[in-house]
């Protein structure tokens, strides 16, 4: 895989084993969108709810967000630190299981992404979003277009938070929430 854009764009990476890796049109849209949003990421906030291959952690940091993410199994994390070594770039990845750990942050983001196993439940992330989005911060979910109507049920039950945008890319399905308040 290769870096899309950023300091870095057109740097390689390895995915590690087992890993549903972010194609590289859904990444450039991401970041094409969040370009629209917020103008020049130096100085944000970005959260990888579920690193995995780690190429949306690096897509950010060649973008120049401060990242964090989190990520639970320890020879994917490897694979990542591997890559970031090539990259010259370390980014922070806290160890843990997302979904019971990262409300506990006491830190705001600009953006989160979560790409989960598409068969788990989004209401906790969309509860970590709402408590964990700065002021017009943007969740960005991404889900198989099959589940999607199962998620906008899920994601109705936040007040919080509102849709604002989607896109599809074969069963991929991108959900960009905004917060309000």
């Amino acid at each position: 895989m290769q870096l899309t854009g950023g300091q870095y764009k057109g740097r390689k990476i390895i995915s590690p084993k087992g890993v549903r890796p972010t194609l590289s049109i859904v990444r450039e849209s991401v970041f094409n969108i969040l370009f629209s949003c917020f103008g020049n990421f130096e100085q944000r906030d970005f959260l990888d709810l579920f690193l995995g291959s780690g190429i949306m952690t690096f897509e950010a940091l060649s973008r120049g967000f401060n990242t964090l993410s989190y990520e639970i199994d320890s020879c994917v994390i490897n694979c990542v630190i591997k890559n970031s070594n090539l990259l010259k770039f370390q980014p922070k990845i806290i160890k843990a299981d997302s979904m019971k750990s990262a409300k506990m942050l006491d830190k705001k983001f600009d953006v989160i992404y979560a790409d989960p196993p598409w068969s788990c439940s989004y209401l906790k992330i969309f509860e970590i979003a709402q408590s964990l989005l700065k002021e017009c911060g943007i969740l960005i979910a991404e889900c198989d277009k099959k589940k999607k109507p199962d998620v906008l049920i899920e994601l109705g039950k936040v007040s919080t938070l509102e849709l604002f945008r989607e896109k599809n890319y074969g069963r991929c399905c991108l959900l960009f929430v905004r917060l309000h308040r």
